[in-house]
């Protein structure tokens, strides 16, 4: 039942103020015109909505799928050592490799910032003291000057973190995650008059539907890569250089033309989203 936690708009990430670069797209007219008709402009947001889960399972799922991962061996180490701090060392390191995928597009960084530290400030309350103690170990982090300190934690990092303490295994936490992505999508469509509710709510099962197989692909992928990267030594430095390995080389950007669409958001006289 936690992993509902995670999904729930109720949860105040702050997400439902971004469009995920659907309101530039529709302005720039990448995204529908306005002479469409409901079926035609239903069948563009699905489109895009599928753009947007594949480009979230190429480029952001990888951070969140590590960020579970260590979440995990930092809870381990923490019952050995009793070493809060120490646990969230490799999880910084993941989080700035985040960061840097998102640094040639501010809209999209600063969404993901933004996004992220609303996840982070909303979990530790709902999951209570003790049991968010990593994510305030977090948090603590970010109150730190460089190079400890981290000034933003992204969304994803942090989405991983947070599906770690609800429980959550791998290819729950991909679905979870890719359905937010869809989710928002959509209702940033209806919000915009890009396509009506029922149409909305038929293209997101249908996307949701196709996403699941493309989800178990990343998630085997990155089982594959980690533990036989990590088979050799158990040790726990080891594992993580493994995961640092993987995120170095496997997220990539499968949607540029949307991308570059959304960093020129700012510059839209009029509009409804922060991005």
């Amino acid at each position: 039942m936690e992993a509902f936690v995670l999904i729930d708009p109720l949860l105040p990430t702050g997400a439902f103020a971004h469009s995920l670069g659907l309101e530039p797209a529709r302005i720039a007219r990448a995204v529908g015109t306005l002479d469409e008709t409901s079926r035609e402009a239903s069948r563009a947001v699905e489109t895009y909505a599928r753009e947007c889960a594949q480009s979230a399972i190429d480029g952001q799922l990888p951070f969140a799928l590590a960020a579970r991962a260590l979440a995990v061996r930092a809870n381990e180490k923490r019952a050995r050592e009793g070493d809060e701090d120490g646990t969230t060392r490799a999880w910084r390191a993941a989080n700035a490799e985040c960061a840097a995928l998102c640094a040639s597009n501010a809209v999209n960084r600063r969404a993901s910032a933004g996004t992220g530290a609303a996840l982070l400030r909303a979990s530790i309350v709902a999951f209570g003291e003790d049991r968010s103690w990593y994510l305030r170990a977090i948090k603590r982090t970010l109150r730190r000057p460089p190079p400890l300190g981290l000034g933003e934690a992204h969304h994803a990092c942090v989405f991983g973190a947070v599906s770690a303490i609800a429980n959550l295994d791998a290819e729950a936490c991909a679905r979870a995650y890719v359905y937010c992505i869809m989710r928002d999508v959509c209702s940033a469509a209806t919000r915009l008059n890009a396509s009506g509710p029922l149409e909305t709510v038929a293209a997101l099962r249908r996307c949701v539907e196709d996403a699941e197989a493309a989800c178990a692909v990343a998630v085997a992928e990155f089982n594959a890569s980690t533990v036989r990267a990590s088979t050799i030594d158990d040790d726990d430095d080891d594992d993580d250089d493994a995961i640092m390995n993987y995120l170095r080389r496997a997220p990539a950007t499968s949607a540029p033309i949307y991308e570059a669409v959304q960093g020129a958001h700012d510059h839209a006289r009029a509009r409804l989203f922060n991005s």
